[in-house]
């Protein structure tokens, strides 16, 4: 059986390769690894995950996995940017009874801002605007062409929602 090659350009993003049945994207990165990317700005172990459902799509024009799972404390969408591997789009939201049944921090407010500076690398604690309403924060931060909005439990300092929109 002959099988017949096809030379692209090098400079083609859409050059694709199987390696072990994988399909990865020249100069990309691969289903498994944006799935990975996902789950760690997540927090979530992959044991935790069920309903998983990935696809390609675009984003602001940006090529991008679209991953969504559940897990049995809440919901998580992400589009993961398939050149880099960066999120550039995500939409978090965890069941409030689960956060209620969650231990009291000492200082919620700096969990809150740890966890913020975890999921956005060189982000500033001095950037992130946090507003208190009610039993929660309301907090925004802008950093590196993207806006997180996120609300946060007062007594845990737990996120139980989070939404990333890249800006153009």
């Amino acid at each position: 059986m002959h099988r017949r090659v096809v030379l692209l350009s090098a400079f083609s993003a859409a050059l694709t390769a199987t390696v072990s049945g994988r399909v990865l994207a020249a100069g990309g990165i691969s289903r498994d690894e944006a799935v990975s990317l996902a789950l760690a700005y997540a927090g979530v172990a992959k044991r935790d995950i069920f309903n998983l459902k990935i696809d390609r799509d675009e984003e602001q024009g940006v090529p991008v996995y679209s991953i969504e799972f559940e897990t049995k404390f809440g919901d998580f969408d992400l589009c993961v940017a398939r050149s880099s591997g960066r999120i550039i789009d995500a939409d978090m939201e965890i069941d409030d009874e689960w956060v209620r049944r969650q231990p009291s921090a000492a200082n919620p407010e700096s969990e809150v801002r740890r966890e913020v500076l975890r999921r956005v690398p060189g982000a500033s604690s001095a950037d992130i605007r946090l507003r208190q309403e009610g039993r929660r924060w309301e907090g925004v931060l802008r950093h590196d062409g993207m806006k997180y909005e996120f609300e946060a439990d007062r007594r845990t300092g737990l996120i139980f929602d989070w939404t990333a929109e890249r800006r153009a």
